[in-house]
């Protein structure tokens, strides 16, 4: 190496020996000074305020007064897009301990064995040591003002929706829906107010997008099958089943190969719900059960189903023929037992609107219009009728001989359902459906057993 290059390292070795010492002799002179006096020692700050060079008591009166002054201010601002929230410490019982926050200042660079000690020194010499606030809350106050405030930001998200107008289709556009996660807003407000005052935090607002979007709709041009019933309106509880049911199939998508379950949508037939008891049968006869009507709904549905030309996954007939759909055409369902489900097979998505005016409930099916689409009937075939039978019980009551008729009975009846395509008046195609059975009802005669006394002999 060169004699001007060993030089030059000499130098800087000792330049760099010089500081070093120096550094030395300062931190040792400043320890020594940190070693007599009974101050907070300098460099020590406490969220941002100097208290080095204080004894404990001065140090808690700038505390207090410094905290004090922040306190009269709003203490925490919350907020969202263009909105903000104030929050005061009385809200929730907010306070610091400033005592002990000077206690603790205090002991910066007293505690713990040597090395600790240094370390606190050099740190609050060369760098300042800053102690975190010991804060005070009531969580549950926090917690509760926080949720006040995301009632007036949460928002349902709600489905896009279609109407029929002038032969076409309007579309209403869906509602992005707003959830604050309250939990998440706490939890950053708490970690912020740990480490300064005051806290201005935003809210933990979440989206809720909604199943059915506009998107889903675009492709929808008009309605493709419905199917009307009629009912009495005069039956409250029966009505009022019939519109809750109805409206809970209102406003349903049924995307393309997807089964809709009448079941899931309307949910069960309970008190709870809104529903009543009105008239149903029950193992053939007329009795009066939860959600009596609801019935009428499915089997509506059912017949636009068929119209609609979409595929029957699961169906079942009434005991007895309900009087609002031909023979055969009926669907019941009950809960957790019965369902009535059909599959969208064709290629586009179709939508579900239901509509309940007057005596009426109408079922509609929107979806894609395919050009030269056949023709959708619905017919019976092989119709029976099944004759009741007389049964005959012995009455002890009645007279010997005297007959009272109890049930006249009803006929049963077995009839084959077919769907048949028509194109130009010729049918191009006949579907299977079902064969059904309708249990007659027995006709039921009492007869007279009971004897008259003997008269005595004379």
């Amino acid at each position: 190496m060169e004699p001007v290059a060993i030089k030059r390292k000499n130098n800087l070795m000792l330049f760099l020996l010089i500081i070093f010492l120096f550094t030395a002799i300062s931190f040792g002179a400043t320890n020594a000074a940190f070693m007599v006096t009974q101050n907070i020692y300098h460099g020590v700050t406490v969220e941002g305020v100097p208290v080095g060079g204080l004894t404990i008591q001065e140090a808690e009166r700038r505390l207090r007064t410094h905290f004090g002054e922040r306190l009269k201010h709003p203490l925490i601002e919350l907020v969202y897009e263009n909105n903000k929230w104030e929050i005061t410490a009385s809200q929730i019982d907010f306070s610091i301990d400033t005592a002990s926050l000077a206690r603790k200042a205090y002991q910066v660079g007293r505690r713990g064995g040597i090395l600790q000690r240094l370390r606190e020194r050099y740190l609050a010499i060369y760098h300042s040591y800053t102690l975190p606030l010991e804060i005070s809350y009531n969580h549950e106050k926090l917690q509760a003002v926080v949720t006040k405030i995301a009632k007036e930001v949460n928002r349902d998200a709600q489905n896009a929706s279609l109407a029929q107008h002038k032969g076409g289709v309007t579309i209403t556009p869906e509602i992005i829906g707003l959830k604050v996660n309250v939990a998440q807003t706490v939890a950053d407000i708490v970690s912020k107010m740990n480490r300064s005052l005051p806290v201005r935090s935003e809210l933990a607002v979440e989206k809720v997008v909604p199943p059915i979007l506009a998107q889903d709709l675009v492709a929808i041009d008009g309605i493709i099958a419905a199917y009307t019933t009629q009912f009495d309106p005069r039956d409250e509880n029966r009505t009022q089943n019939i519109q809750l049911a109805a409206k809970s199939i209102n406003g349903v998508l049924v995307r393309p190969g997807q089964v809709f379950s009448f079941n899931a949508h309307v949910g069960p037939r309970l008190a709870e719900n809104g529903y009543r008891e009105a008239p149903v049968f029950v193992d053939g006869r007329l009795s009066t059960d939860w959600g009596g009507g609801v019935c009428q709904v499915s089997s509506t549905l059912y017949n636009a189903v068929l119209l609609a030309d979409l595929g029957i996954e699961e169906r079942t007939a009434h005991f007895r023929p309900p009087g609002y759909v031909p023979l055969g055409q009926d669907a019941t369902v009950a809960d957790n037992q019965l369902d009535f489900k059909f599959r969208n097979t064709t290629a586009n998505n179709i939508y579900l609107t239901t509509e309940v005016t007057g005596n009426q409930l109408t079922v509609y099916i929107f979806g894609k219009r395919m050009p030269n689409s056949p023709e959708i009937r619905i017919i019976t075939a092989d119709k029976q009728i099944l004759e009741p039978k007389t049964v005959i019980k012995q009455d002890p009551t009645l007279e010997m001989g005297k007959e009272v008729i109890e049930s006249e009975g009803q006929k049963g009846y077995q009839v084959t359902t077919y769907r048949i395509k028509l194109r130009n008046g010729q049918e191009i195609a006949r579907e299977f459906l079902a064969s059904d059975e309708y249990n007659p009802v027995d006709r039921l005669i009492r007869v007279g057993t009971k004897t008259s006394p003997k008269e005595p002999s004379k």
